[in-house]
């Protein structure tokens, strides 16, 4: 099964517009037998009394509502007894009224008669096919997916039919340029959960070319790289998969790594292998991980605790990724290749490698003439961290208490989510979650999302922001503490709070950008479960669409989205399936 992103988007909006003037069938009494085919919502299996007629399925409109409730495609249904008409009402919570999703043990087929009950859609009338059976209305699925604008796709490999929310309705045999992905044996990219550290995902994503979103994942000892035009396998040359990336010939560029079991400082742990576009071998590049920290400090085990990130500029490959070091502690650590021969790029010291320890999340840019990388450090330093040519900058606190003394159970908590850097024409925009307060009250507040805009490689101030707020408090800025030392007085400058939530956290947001435009994704546990948002700011952190609930649509929590042409596109697993997602921003 095949779908285009672009037709899903023009679909749904071709056929949103129809769904008040839907040509009436000709519907006579017909045969229904019994539907044993597989259903599934958005992957997860349900169970309903539905039938065949004339080779099409039909399901009782109030159990699509049911399954459908506290989605994106959610729905009411209504019964007008005067009128003799079904009132659907849509984006409204479905109101049970009993017997929903009740399964007859009967294999016998029914006859079915025509439906004579009008059906309104908003206020407006709509014709669709459907029949009363044993006392029940059943409509065709696909008429119901085409009036609600939910995606129906049939499975003849698995006898399955898939209602997916996320997706708009498509006519079937309208083709794609994307495939839909079942069983690709990948974890989920949805993080329902804070977690104090970041990983890397299953499903690497990236801007290929001119074309649009590409995504990258491991499958039986290949790399799969798919992108609008192409579906490339290459063969794995190392078992982890940190990151995939292109450049603007369409070259691919795989970072990935294996784990060393000795303890031989100056073995090769990550490497760099670049690919031509049609998916042939061009070279690998090694690398030991060198750091501040000595031999003990090269890299033993790669992308642990974090994740990888790459950038391309001015002809270089720039990675940061996290890494457990020869000495058992954990930290980020750069490398980087010149693409056109793929030489390994060689800082003058030691020093000049970028560098924070317990760095749990990591990000990178290219800005106007350099490379710009942000890391959430607990250690030293502790917070969301800068590095630029002119050094580290910690512009954003993670309370610690005092008397620390080195517990990591302590220590690990710093009550915030790093979302990463993207590019305006304002400047750098940073995304994360935190506490709102730098104080002993982080430990019981909630995290709410936030921005920060700013001008890179400025001295720390106030003035190398974009509007927001001061952010204020006190914490201990030694890990170390065992003599209850004072709290030192800190401030973070151009904050932007985005939520103010009380009851609720923010979980891993990331983020895209397009000039004037910054479209941030997260996820949000409440009383329907894990729900998704986003948000449209300006390039100086305006509020364009305030925070919006996707509903339970999958995310890939830990791949920044891809903006193109409008839209904000993610390739997200769920059940070992990947799917490519988009809103119109």
């Amino acid at each position: 099964m095949k779908r285009s992103m672009m037709q899903r988007s023009i679909a749904a909006i071709f056929f949103g517009l129809l769904t008040t003037a839907l040509l009436c069938h000709a519907v006579t009494a017909a045969e229904a037998e019994r539907t044993w085919s597989g259903v599934y919502i958005d992957d997860d299996p349900a169970y309903f009394d539905a039938y065949n007629i004339n080779g099409n399925n039909y399901f009782k409109l109030r159990d699509i509502a049911y399954v459908l409730s506290g989605s994106a495609k959610r729905f009411d249904v209504t019964w007008d007894g005067e009128r003799n008409a079904v009132n659907i009402i849509s984006d409204r919570e479905y109101n049970p009224v009993g017997g929903e999703m009740e399964v007859s043990s009967s294999s016998k087929s029914r006859q079915a008669e025509p439906s004579s009950a009008a059906i309104y859609l908003d206020g407006r009338e709509i014709h669709l096919t459907a029949y009363n059976i044993g006392g029940n209305n059943y409509f065709k699925l696909r008429d119901l997916g085409e009036a609600l604008d939910f995606s129906v796709e049939w499975d003849s490999e698995s006898n399955a039919v898939y209602i997916e929310t996320a997706y708009g309705y498509v006519p079937e045999g309208a083709g794609s340029s994307y495939e839909f992905i079942r069983d690709a044996g990948v974890k989920n990219t949805n993080a329902t959960y804070i977690n104090r550290w970041a990983y890397c995902s299953s499903v690497q994503q990236f801007l290929y070319m001119d074309e649009g979103l590409a995504y990258a994942y491991m499958k039986e000892g290949m790399l799969e790289i798919v992108t609008p035009s192409k579906h490339l396998s290459v063969e794995t040359r190392y078992p982890i998969l940190g990151d995939v990336i292109s450049d603007e010939d369409g070259n691919f560029y795989v970072v990935w790594g294996k784990a060393n079991k000795t303890d031989e400082y100056d073995t090769d742990t990550v490497f760099i292998s670049k690919y031509s576009a049609d998916g042939k071998h061009k070279k690998t590049t090694g690398f030991e991980g060198k750091s501040v920290m000595g031999d003990s400090g090269n890299t033993k085990v790669p992308f642990e605790a974090g994740k990888c990130v790459s950038a391309i500029g001015n002809g270089y490959l720039m990675v940061n990724y996290a890494r457990t070091m020869y000495s058992g502690h954990q930290s980020n650590n750069v490398i980087g290749v010149k693409i056109s021969n793929m030489s390994p790029v060689t800082q003058e010291s030691k020093w000049n490698i970028p560098y924070t320890s317990h760095s749990f999340n990591q990000s990178i840019v290219w800005y106007d003439s350099g490379f710009i990388y942000a890391d959430q450090g607990d250690a030293y330093d502790r917070g969301f961290i800068i590095t630029d040519d002119s050094g580290e900058k910690n512009i954003f606190h993670f309370y610690l208490q005092a008397n620390a003394d080195y517990d990591m159970y302590i220590v690990n908590e710093t009550f915030a989510q790093m979302g990463g850097l993207v590019k305006t024409n304002r400047g750098l925009g940073f995304v994360g979650a935190s506490a709102k307060s730098i104080s002993e009250n982080a430990k019981e507040e909630p995290q709410n999302l936030f921005v920060q805009i700013f001008k890179p490689n400025k001295k720390l101030s106030s003035s190398m922001f974009v509007g927001g707020e001061k952010r204020r408090g006190a914490t201990s800025t030694d890990i170390n503490d065992n003599k209850n030392a004072p709290l030192e007085q800190v401030t973070d400058y151009g904050v932007h709070w985005l939520t103010n939530y009380t009851d609720r956290d923010v979980i891993a947001p990331h983020a895209a950008a397009e000039g004037n435009k910054i479209i941030i994704l997260w996820n949000e546990r409440g009383d329907n479960g894990v729900e998704a948002y986003y948000t449209v700011l300006t390039a100086s952190g305006d509020v364009v669409t305030p925070a919006s609930s996707l509903g339970k649509v999958q995310l890939n929590s830990f791949e920044d989205p891809i903006y193109y042409n409008g839209r904000v596109y993610w390739a997200c697993a769920h059940n070992g399936s990947i799917r490519v997602l988009s809103i119109d921003v």
